[in-house]
C-alpha cells in the first residue's frame, strides 16, 4: 500500500490534487498539491463549506454538494467537469472523480481527484469554436466542401455542398454519375482539370457552371488540391465549391452592357461622322453653285447652275431622309422585348412586299421547326428580314429565278437565323471590310442606297447579337445572324 507522502508525490508529478474523506465522520484532509493550487487558506475549520463558497465557481456548487452528499451517505461514486479558482485568482477547469479505498481497522474511506484538464478543455472549446465559425461563415458565404477519392472515384459532399446543389441532406453522390452535376459545356474543362490535379497534383481555382438536382444551371467558384498519403502518392482531391451565380450573373450582365455601349459608342461615332461627310459634301456643293453664280456672266450660264442646286436639294433631301430612317428604326430600342414567333414576322414581310416577289417571281422557303419564336422587338425582326429579302431579290443573278431559304436553328445554346439566297453574291476579298457600311452599295441597282445592311448590322448589336456574311461571286449570299 502506498502511504499518503508516495501518493502525493506520484499524483503531484502528474498535476493530480486529491481529497480523503472519512464517510463515518465526514473529514476531509487535502493533500499538499490541492492546498499549494489554492494557496494554502485559512479555512477556519469547515473545509467542504469553504471549498463550496470560495475555491468552487459558483455556476457547480449546488450539483457538487448534491454528488457529495451521495457519495458521503449513500456510497455512491461520481465524476464531474468543475472549475476552481487558483491562487492567483484565476479559475481552472479539473475533473473530479472518486476512488473508494478500505484502511486497514478504520471504516471506509473515500478519496476524491482533481485532475488538471485545463489545456484539454481549452483545446475543445477551441475546436468547437473554429467549427461554428466555420460554419456559420460557409452558411453565410455559400461555401461547401468536397473530396474526391481518386482510387474509388468516390465523391463525398459536406452539407453546405449538398444544400447548394440542392440535394437532401441523406444525398450521397453516384461515383459514375460525378459529372452528372456540372453543366454539359463545362465538362471538359472540368475532366481537365481533375486530370491534372489527381496525376500531376496540379492545383486549382476557377470559375464553372454547375448544375443542382433539379437540373438549374449556375455558377460556382471552386477550389482543389491534391491529398497525398505517407508515399507522398496522390490519393485525393480536397476542394470547396462556392455559389457565385447572383455575382456572376451580375459580372456578365454588366459586361454585357458595357459591350453593348462600347458598340453603340462605336456607331454613333461611324453615324456621326457619316452625317457631317454626308452634309458637308451637300453643303460644299451648294456654296460652290452659289459662288459660281455670283461670277457668272450670262443668263444662260446661271439657269445651268440653277439646274445644279436643284440636283443638290434633292440628294439633300434624300441624305437627310435616310438618316431620319436610321434614327426612327434605332429609337424602336425603347420598346419591350417579346416573344415573337419567326412565322409571323416572315408573314408580314411577305404581305408589304408581294409585289416585289411577284414581279420578280421569288420563290420564299422558311424552316423554323427548329426555333419558331425568340424573345425580340418585333419591329426588329421584321426590318431585319425585310432588308435581307429585298437584297436578295434586287440583287438575283440575271437568268435566274432568285430563291430564297430562310431556316432559324439553336447551336451550343445559342440562337440562329440563316436567310440564304442564289443571286449575284459578293467579292469578300474586296468589300468584306466594307459590307456593312453606310451608303455602301457592291451591285448597279436603281433602289440601291446603302442603308439596308447598316441599318440592320445596328438592330442586331444593338440587342446584343452579331451578324456574319459568307458569299461566293454568281453563286449566292448567306447571312448568319446569332442572336
Amino acid at each position: 500500500m502506498l502511504n499518503d507522502l508516495q501518493l502525493n508525490s506520484i499524483l503531484e508529478d502528474f498535476d493530480v490534487a486529491y481529497w480523503k474523506i472519512n464517510l463515518l465522520t465526514k473529514e476531509i484532509s487535502w493533500s499538499p498539491h490541492f492546498n499549494f493550487l489554492i494557496g494554502n487558506p485559512d479555512t477556519g475549520g469547515d473545509k467542504f463549506e469553504y471549498f463550496l463558497n470560495n475555491i468552487l465557481h459558483k455556476d457547480y456548487r449546488y450539483d457538487f454538494r448534491e454528488h457529495f452528499e451521495d457519495l458521503t451517505n449513500r456510497h455512491k461514486p461520481f465524476t464531474a467537469e468543475i472549475r476552481l479558482k487558483l491562487e492567483n485568482g484565476k479559475y481552472r477547469w479539473f475533473e473530479c472523480r472518486n476512488l473508494k479505498s478500505r484502511e486497514k481497522g478504520l471504516a471506509d474511506a473515500a478519496v476524491l481527484l482533481f485532475v488538471n484538464i485545463h489545456q484539454a478543455k481549452r483545446d475543445e472549446y477551441t475546436i468547437e469554436e473554429n467549427f461554428f465559425y466555420y460554419r456559420e461563415t460557409a452558411e453565410m458565404t455559400s461555401t461547401g466542401g468536397w473530396y474526391f477519392d481518386v482510387d474509388t472515384q468516390a465523391v463525398y459532399w459536406d452539407n453546405v455542398t449538398k444544400k447548394i446543389l440542392e440535394c437532401p441532406m441523406d444525398y450521397e453522390p453516384n461515383p459514375h454519375d460525378k459529372m452528372r452535376f456540372y453543366a454539359g459545356d463545362h465538362h471538359e474543362k472540368v475532366e481537365n482539370m481533375l486530370k491534372k490535379c489527381s496525376k500531376f497534383g496540379v492545383p486549382f481555382k476557377m470559375e464553372i457552371k454547375m448544375r443542382t438536382l433539379h437540373n438549374r444551371e449556375f455558377w460556382v467558384r471552386t477550389t482543389g488540391k491534391p491529398v497525398y498519403n505517407n508515399d507522398q502518392e496522390i490519393i485525393g482531391i480536397r476542394g470547396v465549391y462556392q455559389d457565385i451565380d447572383e455575382q456572376k450573373t451580375n459580372e456578365l450582365n454588366l459586361q454585357n452592357s458595357l459591350d453593348i455601349i462600347a458598340s453603340q459608342n462605336s456607331r454613333l461615332f461611324n453615324f456621326a461622322h457619316i452625317v457631317s461627310h454626308q452634309l458637308r459634301s451637300h453643303s460644299s456643293n451648294l456654296s460652290l453653285i452659289s459662288q459660281l453664280l455670283g461670277e457668272a456672266k450670262n443668263v444662260e450660264d446661271k439657269l445651268d447652275l440653277l439646274l445644279n442646286i436643284n440636283d443638290i436639294s434633292e440628294n439633300l433631301e434624300e441624305a437627310i431622309s435616310n438618316l431620319n430612317e436610321v434614327v426612327t428604326r434605332q429609337n424602336n430600342l425603347k420598346k419591350e422585348k417579346q416573344l415573337v414567333k419567326f412565322k409571323d414576322a416572315l408573314e408580314v414581310v411577305i404581305a408589304s412586299t408581294s409585289s416585289l416577289i411577284k414581279r420578280e417571281n421569288a420563290e420564299i422557303i422558311a424552316e423554323f421547326d427548329a426555333l419558331n419564336e425568340i424573345s425580340y422587338i418585333s419591329e426588329y425582326l421584321e426590318s431585319i428580314l425585310l432588308n435581307l429579302i429585298t437584297n436578295a431579290i434586287k440583287y438575283k443573278f440575271k437568268g435566274r429565278k432568285p430563291v430564297i431559304f430562310i431556316q432559324t436553328y439553336k447551336e451550343h445554346g445559342e440562337n440562329f437565323l440563316e436567310v440564304s439566297d442564289n443571286g449575284m453574291g459578293i467579292d469578300l476579298d474586296e468589300h468584306g471590310d466594307k459590307m456593312f457600311g453606310m451608303y455602301k452599295t457592291f451591285h448597279r441597282h436603281p433602289e440601291a442606297n446603302g442603308i439596308g445592311l447598316f441599318i440592320t448590322k445596328n438592330q442586331v448589336e444593338t440587342l446584343g447579337g452579331s451578324i456574319s456574311v459568307t458569299s461566293t461571286v454568281n453563286i449566292g449570299t448567306t447571312f448568319k445572324i446569332k442572336f
